[in-house]
């Protein structure tokens, strides 16, 4: 056996010199004792006990011979190895014709020879079969190198053929196949016997080359050529078909070891950094910025020389910040933009959220940020804002989000970069999804008129940067594409491992071909141990390391590398059943690094070999503990993990994981998720909440055509009511924005049926809420009123607080139709405090105007200008222009009747201007009438004439129901025209007959009140305050009352009622319209007051 490979496997390389300068081969090391360890010169009492245990083990094994296999390695693992093997050609026929005995001896001696020289070069007899030798090189231990060993061994047995013959006076040849690929590793067996071998497709392959080898022939498989094809001579053979395999198996013949090594075209780092030495110094300069998109292979380092421009950087002034794409693992908040933002704000990983809202504040200070853009930064940082504000951030919809953290990250950028110029490191944007591209090309658009040097690295296939990116990026940008390090460059790389001999480093140098990972790896090893390794592959060498650390460590490493690139020290002792993990040592390996309060593998690489080399029993083990551990922390990297245990609950917890997301706004990321889920989903229940929630999203996201689809979708999957009952739901829901409103009932009642026959509470509440909803466009005011008041009911039984708040809201619509003003803003309040009591900012922004509008009617004038006010700031800060338009006429309406006209104005170009925006010709027209009023008051009848009459062609275009009565009054008011008066108070009765919307009775009739008033029409304005008290005779409200009470006193007045009961009316009048804020129309009860009284005195 070969004893430096026993040696290493224990960890003890150190001995390896002593052993082989005392002749200490296999034969002596199983006599060894505790005395002759001493005599070895052995003087640490561990070391001699942890020797003398392996000996005693190796004793003990039933065949000699075989390297010390550990208990980690019979458990099992995945490996990079190469797998050979040797049979004798002719034996058949040699046993036919010779002596028994003379056969055996020659088995014997053909044994011995193979055996010498597969464990000389490294490698471990698996088998023996018959005449044929199995060989393994790379486990139970990897030498980095294994492909290598295993073509010289080959080599060596066809070599050592003649002389084994002249010895044996017999002929012998040998037909050689060697493989190169992953296998299993481990015992196998029963409880009586067991044993370490190798199992897969490798294994088969090789023999099938050996069958397929002539004599004195060695056939190689593709992978063995690719592993070394710079150094090695072969002759190409047809492909083979070998069972198991779907394609033909590519095979050469292997002639030998090439006697030079070609040349190999290098690209230099000089250049790369002088450019960019020249980059920084022109932005500094100039103070324009600049994209430094670095491009190559894995490996190729990338990072290695970002960490060199940074220093670069700091060298001239520069404040450096980065960021990292991760595949999987990230968590929230800890994306590579977010990262940016974190490292400006100066956080790290360790910070928490009380360190975040001082940061975002002393941004604010310090005038980085405006104050006004706060809620977004809180939101790339990953905290919670206080309740008032994180309500309203929650009711913005996606887009004024995105937009907003873009502003305000292109803000951060600029302003800091004012203070000191910036360089801004990401990499691996080849695994950034579109946001984060987009985000990335506002973060470079920002960087052009700044002294901001972005930096991004890639690899070169596949990479992300199209010509659209550029466009939106509208920056200049350099691209370095890495080649090969040059000899010099890995030269002045070997420096850094102190105490590497110069002829072993050279070696190195050549077979790591340039790359700088594999170099840095290459050199890791021979710092264990004297060798000349060549990297097959990086899992080859990263597999070499694994096997020269503890046990333990080694299992740290596999269970880390199961959560990802980065890691946090408490989840892999939670892996590994709170076990000590102690990750530093790992981090002097430079097989970790650390990562603010975690670590990170030293490259994405490591962790892909570590990884690939866990058997996938113990990876979906692993991921399952993993997922528990993230089961309270983090939703989506929870589900990825459940996903990557093929276990069955991945469906349902990316379901919650996307639902986490679209409640955070993340609707782009949700919508993946849920993709993701359906992917895997088999059960028919997965699918349907997923499809559910799918629509749900579309719908927030305003796509109903997608959104009816995935409802549809769930309802063919659904093989239950209860499935069916949340589809039918979801299906009504988006019927009702697209007008299919008997569609929308039909599914409703189909719900209702079924959500009664199963007591699903919730999901009734839900139905009447949307019931509620569709009675509103067909005007059936009782039918509203009375299905939100159930859903009302059935929300607070069930404690659905955002339900209960949506159908108060809804009852308020309701109330508001039938003009019972007074129960319409009471249920609009109790709607706003459920709200904010509950932080459903989205419900209270679209709210919030409609209570404006009914304290309004409800004699509470200034209440609602500061309740109008404070919604059109919400409003316009989630830009939620729906509720923003209702908001300014509600603020219009209590500034008029306070007789403050120019603040009045000041909100009649916004509302135009919403009404536009929101392509709505209806509120356009109501824009339009109000500033018709405002003309009017103006004395500026043309205009007003002008605009009334714009109005209602809108109005009698999109439906007169709405407004029209009330376009009609302020036509009757502004109009000299008799003939035009009279029919705008003909129509305007006619329409209110035929059931126009409630506000039209109080509007409509106070306006012709007063048109009739000023043309002295006496009768004519008591019929209309009779019409109009006869309306609200259900429900008076203060404004029914007060005009009113005012139309009959003013018409009594002008009939010549003179005496004192007018006189103290009139009094009362002035009193209350300044009581309850009607100051405009408190102007023509002076006036009489003014003659009356000159009249008593």
């Amino acid at each position: 056996m070969d004893v430096g490979t026993w040696l290493r496997s224990l960890g003890m390389d150190q001995y390896e010199r002593v052993f082989r300068e005392n002749a200490v081969d296999g034969d002596v090391l199983r006599t060894l004792t505790a005395d002759d360890l001493k005599d070895l010169g052995i003087t640490s009492v561990g070391h001699r006990r942890k020797l003398l245990d392996a000996l005693a083990a190796l004793r003990a094994r039933a065949e000699p011979g075989q390297a010390a296999i550990g208990e980690s390695e019979m458990k099992g693992e995945r490996r990079q190895v190469a797998v050979l093997f040797a049979d004798l050609c002719g034996f058949t026929k040699m046993s036919q014709r010779a002596d028994p005995e003379e056969v055996l001896a020659v088995l014997d001696r053909y044994f011995d020879q193979v055996d010498r020289i597969v464990e000389q070069h490294g490698g471990h007899i698996d088998k023996h079969v018959g005449d044929c030798v199995m060989a393994v090189f790379g486990a139970p231990l990897s030498h980095g190198n294994d492909v290598e060993r295993a073509v010289r061994a080959a080599l060596a047995i066809s070599e050592a053929m003649p002389g084994l013959s002249r010895t044996l006076a017999c002929s012998l040849s040998v037909h050689i196949g060697i493989a190169g690929g992953q296998v299993v590793a481990s015992g196998t067996g029963s409880a009586t016997h067991r044993e370490y071998t190798v199992t897969g497709e490798t294994v088969n392959l090789a023999s099938r080359l050996t069958d397929a080898a002539g004599p004195d022939e060695i056939l190689i498989s593709e992978a063995v050529w690719q592993a070394l094809a710079d150094r090695i001579e072969r002759v190409e053979r047809d492909a083979l078909v070998v069972k198991g395999f779907a394609d033909v198996v590519p095979v050469s013949r292997l002639v030998g070891f090439r006697r030079t090594v070609p040349g190999r075209p290098f690209v230099g780092r000089c250049d790369e950094l002088r450019q960019f030495r020249a980059v920084l110094e022109a932005c500094r300069e100039s103070g324009c910025g600049r994209i430094v998109h670095v491009r190559g292979e894995a490996g190729i380092g990338k990072t290695r020389l970002v960490e060199e421009f940074q220093r670069e950087a700091r060298t001239l002034g520069y404040a450096c910040h980065s960021g990292l794409v991760l595949d999987f693992g990230a968590r929230t908040g800890r994306d590579a933009v977010p990262s940016v933002v974190r490292s400006l704000l100066a956080l790290d990983d360790a910070s928490d959220e009380r360190a975040g809202t001082t940061a975002v504040a002393q941004a604010i200070t310090e005038g980085l940020i405006d104050a006004g853009d706060a809620p977004f930064l809180y939101d790339m940082v990953d905290v919670r804002q206080a309740g008032d504000d994180q309500t309203v951030y929650d009711a913005m919809d996606n887009a004024t989000r995105v937009r907003g953290r873009r502003k305000v990250l292109s803000t951060l950028v600029q302003r800091a970069s004012r203070l000191q110029p910036r360089l801004l490191a990401v990499e691996d944007i080849h695994w950034s999804d579109a946001p984060t591209l987009s985000d990335l090309a506002g973060l470079a658009a920002s960087a052009a008129t700044a002294p901001v040097v972005l930096v991004l690295t890639s690899r070169a296939q596949g990479d992300p940067l199209d010509s659209q990116w550029h466009a939106a990026a509208d920056a200049p940008c350099s691209v370095f594409d890495l080649g090969p390090l040059n000899v010099d460059e890995a030269r002045q790389m070997v420096k850094s491992f102190a105490g590497t001999a110069a002829d072993l480093a050279q070696r190195c140098i050549e077979r790591a071909a340039g790359n700088p990972l594999f170099l840095e790896q290459l050199l890791s090893n021979t710092e264990k141990r004297s060798g000349t390794g060549v990297p097959g592959s990086v899992q080859s060498l990263v597999q070499a390391r694994l096997d020269r650390l503890d046990p333990m460590d080694k299992a740290l490493l596999q269970a880390a590398s199961v959560l990802g690139q980065v890691f946090e020290q408490e989840a892999v002792v939670d892996l590994l059943d709170g076990a000590d993990a102690a990750l530093e040592p790992l981090v002097l390996e430079r097989l970790l690094r650390r990562q603010g309060s975690g670590f990170i593998f030293h490259h994405a690489l490591i962790r892909d070999a570590i990884y690939d080399g866990v058997l996938k029993s113990r990876r979906r083990e692993l991921h399952l503990r993993a997922a528990r551990w993230y089961r309270e922390r983090d939703p989506v990297i929870r589900a990825q993990h459940l996903d990557r245990a093929a276990d069955a609950e991945a469906p349902c917890a990316y379901c919650e994981a996307a639902r986490s997301q679209a409640a955070a706004h993340r609707y782009e990321f949700a919508l993946r998720l849920v993709e993701r889920g359906l992917e895997l989903a088999a059960e028919r229940n997965d699918i349907v909440s997923l499809e559910c929630l799918r629509g749900n999203i579309l719908h927030d996201v305003g796509d109903m055509t997608l959104a009816l689809r995935a409802f549809e979708n769930a309802l063919e999957v659904a093989t239950t009511d209860a499935q069916r009952c949340h589809a039918w739901i979801g299906r009504a829901t988006v019927k009702r924005v697209i007008d299919d409103l008997d569609g929308a009932s039909a599914d409703l009642d189909s719900a209702a049926a079924a959500a009664a026959a199963l007591d699903l509470r919730h999901e009734e509440a839900r139905v009447h809420f949307l019931r509620g909803n569709l009675c509103f466009p067909r005007g059936d005011s009782d039918g509203c009123v009375r299905e939100h008041a159930r859903s009302l009911a059935l929300a607070r039984e069930v404690h659905d607080h955002e339900q209960e708040a949506a159908a108060l809201g809804g009852l308020g619509d309701g109330e508001y139709m039938r003009g019972r003003m007074m129960s319409a803003h009471d249920a609009f309040r109790r709607c706003i405090e459920v709200c904010r009591r509950h932080g459903f900012g989205r419900i209270e922004v679209a709210n919030l105007p409609m209570c404006a509008i009914t304290a309004w009617f409800a004699g509470r004038a200034a209440a609602g200008l500061d309740i109008a006010l404070a919604s059109v700031a919400a409003a316009a800060k989630v830009e939620h222009l729906r509720a923003l338009a209702v908001a300014h006429h509600a603020a219009w309406h209590c500034l008029h009747d306070l007789a403050q006209w120019d603040r009045a104005w000041e909100h009649v170009g916004p509302a135009l201007q919403c009404a536009r925006d929101l392509k709505s010709k209806r509120f356009e027209g109501e824009a339009l009438a109000l500033r018709a009023e405002l003309y009017r008051v103006a004395g500026r009848q043309r205009e007003a004439l002008d605009d009334i009459g714009e109005a209602l062609a809108i109005s009698r275009e999109t439906g007169m129901t709405y407004l029209g009565p009330s376009y009609l009054g302020i036509l009757a008011r502004a109009t000299d025209d008799s003939v035009v008066f009279e029919k705008a108070l003909e129509e305007g009765e006619a329409l209110l007959a035929s059931g126009a919307v409630s506000h039209n009775h109080y509007l409509f009739r106070r306006d012709a009140i007063d048109a009739c008033i000023d043309r002295g029409l006496w009768d004519a304005a008591m019929i209309h305050a009779a019409a109009l008290e006869d309306y609200a005779r259900r429900e008076p409200s203060p404004f029914s009352a007060f005009f009113v009470a005012r139309g009959r006193a003013l018409a009594s007045y002008g009939t010549g009622n003179a005496d004192m009961a007018s006189l103290h009316e009139l009094r009362r009048l002035k009193a209350e319209g300044g009581r309850l804020g009607f100051l405009h129309a408190v102007g023509a009860i002076d006036s009489a007051l003014e003659v009356l009284e000159s009249r008593m005195r």
